[in-house]
């Protein structure tokens, strides 16, 4: 392995390490030694590739991110039909805290963090963004083919990721608040039932 390789492999089981300390200790309760500990590393090793906390946190945020938008971009190229599309664009978003549960708990703890952190809200709206810009894409190619009606797509994107989170969090809270499969049955129904053209 050359040195990059190496750097680049210890850089990711440091961030995935810090990833498993957020979540079990939360955004401002855990210490670098707890991430020394759960990587296998010391703490001069993480402040070897870390500036500070700060920047070890960015990485952190930055990877939360990359990973979701990796789900999401999964299967999306694999298919034309824009109502496929967005069934899985919503079927993977609205599956995101089941799968991932711990980092849907860490990006839960960033969103505390933008009243304080200017760059954490920078990077969470950044991030925003680009989920609304994926699903806005695929709206746009519905109604260009004449599947979807004519909807601000970025407003309906606003609205749908909205949902998203919305049921997320709560089922975050109360795994049995709801059937979680049924909910996200009916919002699936909700969503394409109003945007296909009848």
């Amino acid at each position: 392995m050359t040195r990059s390789e190496v750097a680049n492999e210890r850089k990711s089981q440091i961030v995935k390490a810090t990833v498993d300390c957020i979540s079990r200790y939360g955004y401002n309760n855990f210490s670098m030694q707890d991430v020394a500990r759960s990587a296998g590393v010391s703490k001069g090793i993480i402040h070897y590739y870390f500036l500070n906390k700060d920047d070890l946190m960015m990485s952190v945020l930055e990877h939360v991110a990359s990973d979701i938008s990796g789900l999401l971009n999964t299967g999306m190229s694999e298919t034309v039909d824009p109502i496929k599309k967005l069934d899985l664009f919503l079927g993977t978003c609205l599956n995101i805290v089941r799968k991932t549960k711990e980092y849907y708990q860490v990006n839960m703890d960033f969103w505390t963090q933008i009243n304080q952190k200017e760059e954490v809200r920078q990077t969470v709206a950044k991030h925003y963004r680009n989920f609304r810009e994926a699903c806005s894409q695929v709206i746009m190619e519905g109604t260009q083919k004449g599947v979807f009606r004519e909807v601000n797509p970025y407003e309906y994107s606003s609205l749908i990721i909205a949902l998203v989170d919305g049921i997320s969090m709560q089922w975050l809270f109360d795994e049995t608040a709801f059937d979680y499969d049924q909910v996200l049955k009916q919002t699936k129904s909700l969503i394409l039932g109003n945007l296909l053209k009848h």
